[in-house]
């Protein structure tokens, strides 16, 4: 049964050790801490996984089985989420259980986890995979239902980019088996690149409820 296999790729979730407001950097609360950071732009900003990640988790596709996520960090581990569970749709309860994902490499911490540690860097990732699709400005132009195809047909897993400013890593991209270009190289938010996907995919798979 053919999946589409989705990564969240450099995915700003850090932790906030004795921050006030925590448990998660956010530049809402941390702006004048993140000064500091390095690429201070492309971080503080969990709540674009949080909204891309409810989005997916709540297609016809996932609902269809049909879906893989995992999540990319910043710090360059790759998490696994399980298909038929849901993260919170309160975002401090979203940045509550990925605190704990960040701390004990899963949650929750017995039983049948949520979201877990599955690769240590996302080059174990990608030859697990045989590869790595990626949304990119720079890329090669195609249409969402080109790279879905393309995903499916051979799949490969399709990374999309959680920061809301600035280029992925160049060990990122050097990663990537193939690159594409969508909307004819306009900037789109994060959960528009995982919508449109999700539709190209569902229409490619027969899934029309």
């Amino acid at each position: 049964m053919k999946k589409l296999k989705v990564v969240l790729l450099e995915s700003s979730l850090e932790l906030a050790p004795g921050w006030p407001r925590g448990p998660l950097i956010d530049k809402r609360y941390h702006y004048h801490r993140m000064s500091s950071l390095p690429q201070k732009w492309k971080r503080g900003r969990p709540d674009i996984v949080h909204t891309t990640l409810i989005l997916l988790q709540d297609s016809f596709l996932n609902m269809e089985g049909r879906l893989e996520v995992y999540i990319h960090t910043i710090d360059n581990k790759v998490y696994r989420v399980r298909e038929d569970e849901r993260v919170p749709k309160h975002y401090d309860a979203f940045k509550e259980i990925m605190a704990q994902v960040l701390e004990k490499g899963r949650v929750p911490p017995e039983g049948e986890p949520l979201i877990w540690l599955a690769y240590d860097s996302l080059s174990e990732f990608v030859k697990e995979h045989g590869g790595l699709i990626l949304f990119w400005e720079g890329g090669r132009r195609a249409k969402f239902v080109d790279v879905a195809k393309d995903a499916l047909e051979n799949d490969l897993p399709v990374g999309i980019g959680m920061f809301p400013r600035g280029d992925f890593k160049r060990s990122t991209l050097r990663k990537a088996t193939r690159r594409y270009s969508v909307a004819e190289g306009k900037p789109l938010k994060a959960w528009t690149i995982a919508y449109k996907l999700l539709c190209a995919a569902e229409s490619l798979l027969g899934i029309d409820v």
